[in-house]
């Protein structure tokens, strides 16, 4: 099967997307196979066809995303080959997993700051959390969206979560960040108290957060981010990520986004490492200290 060995995105031209892609050294008749490029607003799917089946070609321009003028708006690449004529048919991706989008990739330096930052957050300062990436593409809420108006005609939408777009929110990834603890605000109103809570997140390289994105803390307490990030990057590659985040009241329609875990995930759940909270010092309170005590007295 022919394989694709490296990827890569580019272009100095608003009216289109370059995609090239180079594959491994073979003896095969590469007009055997068909690459079709596939494209996601979201760097683990779904990924739709992007071009038809192409044959013996190495290079596509993506012209759709003309007029498209977001900063922050990412779109992700992938390509699937195609053995021609194979019953069941032979087919791959590459990359087999996420996508490839256009970035600067980072170098050694790079990586090893943002190595030891993930680390940091992993092992000390940091605790598992997951990010819901907010869609900003696809296919429109029907139950909400006005399509004359472009704007959202009521809340607390159970098919898009209030975000616009059916699904409201990819799939979560899981990660390791900081939650400085924020300062406890009473608001004293004629109807009633209001509580709020405002904070900053610290996070590393990955996954990339923006504005509206949902983070979830294992005791299921969920901030949204704001629309200020901070990211610190070597030669345009990230390093880590800051953000101020607004604790979302439990009253809000994305709490009913679902986690999906087993009973056993859950029940076993730990946010930090299961070492920070057994004291090593205390030996004589280790499973190995009382074996040889039961061995001892047993002797």
């Amino acid at each position: 099967m022919l394989r694709i060995s490296e990827m890569r995105v580019r272009s100095f031209d608003l009216g289109y997307l370059d995609i090239y892609w180079e594959v491994d050294p073979c003896f095969e008749d590469i007009g055997d196979y068909e690459f079709v490029v596939e494209r996601s607003d979201n760097e683990f799917g779904p990924y739709m066809d992007l071009t038809v089946p192409v044959v013996n070609r190495f290079h596509v321009k993506d012209v759709t995303v003309k007029g498209q003028h977001s900063y922050y708006h990412k779109l992700y690449y992938r390509v699937r080959t195609i053995k021609r004529g194979s019953d069941p048919v032979e087919s791959t991706v590459f990359p087999d997993v996420g996508g490839i989008r256009l970035a600067a990739k980072p170098d050694l330096m790079a990586l090893e700051m943002a190595r030891l930052n993930n680390l940091k957050l992993k092992e000390f300062m940091g605790r598992k959390v997951w990010v819901f990436p907010k869609k900003t593409a696809g296919q429109r809420c029907g139950a909400c969206f006005d399509e004359v108006s472009q704007r959202r005609l009521r809340s607390s939408c159970g098919v898009c979560f209030d975000a616009g777009w059916v699904g409201g929110y990819h799939a979560p990834v899981e990660t390791y960040a900081m939650i400085v603890t924020p300062n406890e605000t009473t608001i004293h109103a004629n109807f009633g108290d209001i509580q709020t809570e405002d904070t900053t997140l610290l996070l590393g390289n990955y996954p990339e957060i923006k504005e509206g994105d949902v983070i979830v803390e294992a005791e299921n307490i969920r901030w949204r981010v704001a629309s200020t990030i901070s990211k610190v990057s070597k030669a345009r590659a990230v390093i880590r990520q800051q953000a101020p985040i607004h604790r979302i009241p439990k009253s809000d329609i994305e709490y009913s986004l679902p986690l999906k875990m087993s009973d056993d995930e859950i029940r076993d759940l730990v946010a930090s490492p299961e070492r920070n909270y057994t004291n090593p010092q205390t030996i004589e309170e280790t499973s190995l200290a009382k074996a040889l005590n039961g061995t001892f007295t047993g002797n």
